[in-house]
């Protein structure tokens, strides 16, 4: 199959993981609806592979959560469930707060200066609005794994990158984003990403844990209110 993706080049990914990687562009770009049905010989067909490679592509796609494979009937293109999505922002507010408060007692040298480079661009950000709501979302997730990879703490880390492969979390920055639309929304998220600062580079590991999960928090509540208002979700699903 072809080397290069809408991400750049694959070419150090195992074949299974290229392949999981496009299919993964594809359901991503609605190319291949919920519900659809995937069928080995036809993308083995595709991708010219045999059907071993396909099939360990679905299960790489099934734990990232864009299909889900049925027993005798084979895999096919999950539905988004929203409901879903809060408690995945739930789970990686508290892997965020381990993640600050560990880095901060760790207290790399080049930790102040890179965090506080990343805060000045979501404060930009929240000024000037000159860009998306997804280009934000990525400043902030590119900040989030800064902090858990100085954590030290590697079993986070690794857990961390998995839930950022799923795909309830890319669902959330799709064409039609559920958070960081307007700039008071991200005036809010660029404040809390200061007193994240000020309290890492303090050394007060206590808070930075507190600024950390309150950052993912405030998103999840923004993400549920959206939802609601798009009637995605019930409107008791606020409470």
């Amino acid at each position: 199959m072809d080397q290069q993706t809408a991400s750049g080049p694959i070419c150090a990914l195992t074949l299974p993981q290229q392949i999981a990687d496009h299919l993964g562009h594809r359901i991503m770009n609605g190319e291949l609806v919920p519900g659809a049905r995937l069928k080995e010989e036809e993308f083995a067909g595709l991708y010219d592979v045999s059907r071993g490679p396909v099939r360990e592509a679905f299960r790489i796609l099934e734990r990232r959560g864009f299909i889900e494979i049925v027993p005798r009937h084979g895999a096919r293109v999950r539905a988004f469930d929203p409901a879903d999505l809060a408690a995945l922002f739930s789970v990686r507010a508290v892997l965020f707060g381990l993640a600050a408060r560990q880095a901060t007692e760790r207290a790399e040298p080049e930790l102040p200066g890179l965090l506080a480079a990343q805060v000045a661009r979501l404060r930009r950000s929240a000024e000037a609005m000159d860009i998306s709501p997804r280009e934000h979302a990525i400043i902030a997730g590119d900040t989030q794994h800064l902090i858990a990879r100085l954590s030290g703490n590697k079993p986070l880390l690794r857990t961390f990158e998995e839930l950022t492969s799923r795909a309830l979390w890319r669902m959330a920055w799709s064409e039609r984003p559920l958070d960081l639309t307007t700039r008071d929304r991200r005036q809010e998220s660029a404040r809390l990403w200061g007193d994240l600062l000020a309290a890492m580079t303090a050394g007060n590991a206590l808070d930075a844990e507190r600024f950390a999960r309150a950052i993912l928090e405030a998103s999840r509540d923004h993400m549920i209110a959206a939802m609601v208002a798009q009637r995605l979700l019930p409107a008791d699903a606020a409470d």
